[in-house]
């Protein structure tokens, strides 16, 4: 008898320690694939130009603290949410330096840094006090002319327009960061958003920026 508890024992050491290590495996694959997040509940020009090269120095200085501004606004806390929000933006605006969609074709095509696209979205954002741009459904060349608006469009995109605030999937992983290009994109989930390779670029980007 005591033979046979010796072996069950060591078994359960061996099953034990097999055990251990797959799951040291799978939290080192983990760490891999989703990044450190940092509080951080603004952004520089220096960050910007770093994510977006193409950004003049000039440019950078007059978004940074209007993107801050309204960001902070829809909860912005940490490296993590912002390295998705940038990713998404880069792509939607060549690195925040065409605001418009090309061709822009019909009245309410895509404009500003997360591309606002369609009049009941115009309109929607138009209402939201969040957004602080009234105008934008009679005047909707505004969102691409006025930086100030333009931003606060994004707080609304980002934060409103869904029924959800997409920081809450901007956890430093790529699959959080594709669930909101897909509800950004898409408006939905499950879809594969236009530009996928350009965003995960600028979202890998925007990690190492932030030190994630």
């Amino acid at each position: 008898q005591m033979c046979i508890r010796d072996r069950y024992q060591r078994r359960v050491r061996v099953q034990n320690r097999k055990q251990m290590k797959t799951l040291i495996v799978l939290l080192s694959l983990l760490a891999l694939t989703q990044a450190a997040c940092h509080a951080k509940t603004t952004v520089t020009s220096a960050e910007l130009r770093c994510v977006f090269p193409q950004l003049s120095i000039a440019k950078a200085d007059l978004y940074a603290p209007l993107l801050s501004k309204r960001l902070a606004e829809i909860g912005t806390s940490n490296t993590c949410e912002w390295a998705a929000i940038l990713g998404n933006v880069g792509t939607e605006t060549n690195g925040l330096t065409e605001w418009r969609q090309i061709p822009c074709s019909i009245t309410y095509c895509g404009r500003g840094p997360l591309q606002i696209t369609g009049s009941t979205n115009y309109e929607f954002c138009s209402r939201q006090s969040l957004c602080a741009c009234p105008t934008i459904y009679t005047n909707p060349n505004i969102v691409s002319d006025d930086a100030n608006i333009g931003f606060g469009t994004t707080a609304c995109v980002w934060g409103l327009l869904s029924g959800r605030n997409l920081n809450r999937y901007a956890d430093g992983s790529l699959a959080g960061f594709r669930t909101t290009a897909e509800i950004i994109n898409c408006g939905h989930t499950g879809c594969t958003p236009n530009g996928w390779a350009s965003r995960e670029a600028y979202w890998n980007t925007a990690n190492k920026c932030f030190g994630n």
